[in-house]
């Protein structure tokens, strides 16, 4: 349960589940992820379905300290060093623990989290201010809006409306496009793990899981590009004026965006080195791939370059584990923003066709994404597997 309320892929929760089944003396068992729960047929024909916490269908609810938690606990239960009774007990506390920051921290995080963004956007110096403070705004007030099942529902709506309102009545005076300022702000809004894991999960055949992810991350993309859509329509245009646009934030951009994603998250800092190497990693190999393949294969680079990084760095003291180390790179990716900019051009006045082109490219940039986690993830499984049995052949009955 602990593992679908982290929103990893169905695939790497039912291995997880199988191996761990095996080790408890359960060989006959097996596990089925099911979109908001799991799904577990005992070798005595009884079956019992165990519903996750998470309130969405294919969302992740835990924290980054949580998921550390939960790694070091499946890793123990797989390892035989940690009982059922007492793994209960751990994940129970687990749960129940509190963020590691306080409300200003967390409030810094998200300034930091759409500054980074920002930066991502190459923006300009003004723009990157509106940024930080409309992150402030959007990612307080969807903490306490997360609180009521409604109010999380309609949230997207009324922040896009709101965001968008804003930036087309200043962005045009600080030297951006309404379309692109509106982005930094409500980049914690988009659904880049749920849409990306949903395209993992159809290609590993997890049809019911991958079809219910895919359906919540269009839904919120459709939310937000209605909220700005209408804030499009209904807000006067402003006078525009040029700005000098920053050509290196990106590079600073990251980490700035990871530093924000440890405070939001909860994560513990000693896990932002390991954070860094894997977004950089990630970025460098997406910039240069981008930059002569075209975006949609840098996207599959970028996929292959974070699950290998993730799986290198995860043994470090304090990194984050392998299946939440590279979930922060979906974002400095941005298949999501691109896709979230294409749709609110789509309602304005102008050339719909380069609307239309933006969203079909975001569409095949996660895709390509999800192609290469998919990828990375199977091939390094499998070189992880051969080199642990490797040993025990040299150390076989012929010494």
């Amino acid at each position: 349960m602990a593992q679908a309320d982290a929103g990893v892929p169905s695939f790497h929760v039912t291995t997880r589940m199988q191996q761990i089944a095996t080790v408890l003396g359960l060989p006959g068992t097996r596990v089925y992820t099911m979109p908001a729960g799991v799904l577990v047929h005992h070798a005595d024909g009884t079956t019992a379905f165990f519903d996750a916490d998470n309130s969405t269908a294919g969302t992740g609810s835990l924290r980054m300290d949580q998921l550390q938690q939960l790694q070091s606990l499946l890793d123990d239960v797989a390892g035989g060093r940690t009982g059922a009774k007492e793994g209960l007990g751990r994940l129970e506390a687990m749960k129940n623990a509190p963020p590691r920051y306080n409300t200003a921290a967390t409030l810094g995080g998200h300034a930091l989290f759409g500054l980074g963004f920002g930066m991502l956007l190459k923006p300009t110096w003004w723009g990157l201010v509106l940024a930080a403070v409309l992150a402030v705004i959007v990612g307080g007030v969807n903490s306490w809006a997360g609180r009521n099942r409604a109010g999380a529902a309609l949230f997207p709506v009324v922040a896009s409306f709101a965001v968008t309102a804003v930036v087309d009545l200043c962005a045009p005076r600080i030297g951006m496009t309404p379309a692109l300022a509106l982005i930094a702000p409500l980049a914690s809004l988009l659904p880049a793990a749920a849409m990306t894991y949903a395209v993992i999960d159809l290609s590993a055949g997890q049809a019911i899981s991958g079809t219910a992810r895919l359906a919540v991350g269009v839904q919120r993309m459709v939310l937000l590009a209605f909220g700005a859509y209408a804030a499009s329509r209904l807000v006067p245009d402003a006078p525009h004026h040029t700005g000098t646009t920053l050509d290196w934030a990106p590079w600073l951009g990251v980490a700035v965006f990871c530093a924000g994603s440890v405070l939001t998250e909860s994560a513990p800092v000693k896990a932002l080195p390991t954070l860094l190497l894997v977004a950089y990693t990630t970025f460098t190999v997406q910039y240069f791939t981008a930059d002569h393949g075209g975006p949609i294969l840098g996207g599959f680079a970028a996929g292959v370059a974070a699950v290998i990084a993730a799986g290198l760095f995860d043994r470090v003291p304090g990194a984050l584990p392998s299946y939440a180390g590279f979930v922060p790179v979906l974002w400095v990716v941005v298949p999501g923003a691109l896709g979230l900019q294409g749709a609110v051009e789509l309602g304005e006045p102008g050339d719909h066709l380069a609307a239309v082109t933006e969203i079909g490219i975001a569409v095949m940039v996660i895709v390509a994404l999800a192609v290469g986690i998919l990828f990375a993830t199977l091939t390094f499984d499998t070189a992880r597997s051969a080199l642990r049995r490797r040993p025990s052949a040299r150390t076989g009955p012929h010494g």
